[in-house]
């Protein structure tokens, strides 16, 4: 808790007092016969006490009382105990059934430490937004709310949505000022440079490469953790028989549609495009590494036995600038925004009187 200057004032001024009074009524003992004895100075009367601090003396005590209900205040604004017990209650509902008994208290404790933090944001923004007489319009707060239905599905009403997210409209206007006083922050120092843009594309090569990519079908017998050696056996026989088909000149299509195990039967097999790491080890090795066009000998997987072919193949390449261009305009945009932002509630942050009142 902030230190409270008005009682340590007076408690200063208490000490005193006592201090000049210790050598009162003490007996005057002689000096030697030599040394002339000054005769005694009057004492100053000991300083009283103001009417103001005297004053801030008997308020001490209320402040204190009402201190109690307060968690935190910044820069006058309060948020009291009750209140903030509520919100936690709130945002702690959608999970309680979810998490672990013992597991709970950890998490109200993440949430109180979160709703402290956006206290503390929300009211030194909304305080320099109002500084600089930033205001929601109707217009504006109508525009929000038409945003919101926007994202919402069809049979979603806006007003149990904000209800059950506990969005009041106090909440939009909020939101509104705070938005804007973010952009008018930013003005156009967030938009990137060509020159930004290009030394981006140059200085990540490596993020703006296509993998190896493999289109290939498949035909799947399955196999069950259960199985015994002997219907692994068949379930091999199967496969073979399968691939032996094929071989002959039967329709991969067709026959992957009437005997595979792979929901992919519907579309004769067909996986489309692959990169690397998107199936498992022994698959991805028999696909990249067959020949096109060529039916692949049975590949055993967790998941059974698999005949393969691989349809085309696409070499790694790197995409070009033209195509990325934009999208790396918005990420570096974005990350000039959270530079911007930062800067900004770091400032505020710090010329703001924050007090916490407890733990």
């Amino acid at each position: 808790m902030k230190e409270n200057y008005t009682k340590k004032i007076v408690c200063l001024l208490a000490a005193m007092t006592i201090a000049l009074c210790t050598g009162c009524g003490k007996k005057e003992e002689a000096g030697p016969p030599d040394v002339q004895i000054n005769p005694p100075q009057a004492e100053e009367p000991a300083d009283q006490p103001s009417d103001a601090a005297l004053e801030a003396q008997e308020e001490e005590p209320q402040k204190q009382e009402a201190e109690k209900d307060v968690v935190i205040s910044v820069d006058g604004k309060v948020l009291k105990k009750a209140e903030l017990a509520a919100n936690v209650k709130n945002k702690m509902k959608p999970y309680k059934d979810m998490i672990p008994a013992d597991k709970i208290k950890e998490l109200e404790q993440g949430v109180r430490k979160q709703l402290l933090e956006e206290f503390v944001v929300k009211t030194v923004l909304l305080k320099e937004a109002d500084r600089k007489k930033i205001t929601a319009t109707q217009k504006d707060i109508e525009m929000f709310y038409d945003e919101i239905k926007s994202q919402l599905p069809p049979d979603k009403e806006l007003s149990a949505f904000l209800k059950e997210n506990n969005v009041t409209r106090d909440d939009i206007v909020l939101g509104i000022k705070i938005r804007k006083l973010v952009e008018k922050e930013m003005g156009a120092k967030a938009a990137p440079t060509e020159k930004e843009i290009k030394n981006f594309y140059k200085e990540n090569a490596d993020k703006f490469k296509t993998g190896e990519t493999v289109h290939v079908r498949h035909i799947l017998v399955t196999l069950d953790p259960k199985d015994d050696e002997k219907t692994k056996a068949e379930k091999r026989e199967k496969i073979e028989n399968l691939r032996k088909k094929i071989l002959e000149g039967a329709d991969f299509a067709e026959v992957a549609r009437e005997s595979s195990e792979c929901p992919s039967k519907e579309n004769g097999g067909d996986l489309g495009e692959i990169k690397k790491d998107q199936t498992v080890k022994p698959f991805e090795d028999a696909a990249f590494g067959q020949q096109v066009n060529v039916v692949g000998p049975v590949v055993t997987t967790e998941f059974g036995y698999h005949v393969i072919e691989v349809l085309g193949k696409t070499p790694e390449s790197t995409v070009p600038l033209d195509e990325v261009k934009d999208s790396i305009a918005l990420h570096l945009e974005q990350q000039k925004e959270a530079d911007i932002f930062g800067r900004l509630l770091e400032g505020l942050r710090k010329k703001a009187d924050i007090i916490y009142y407890e733990n």
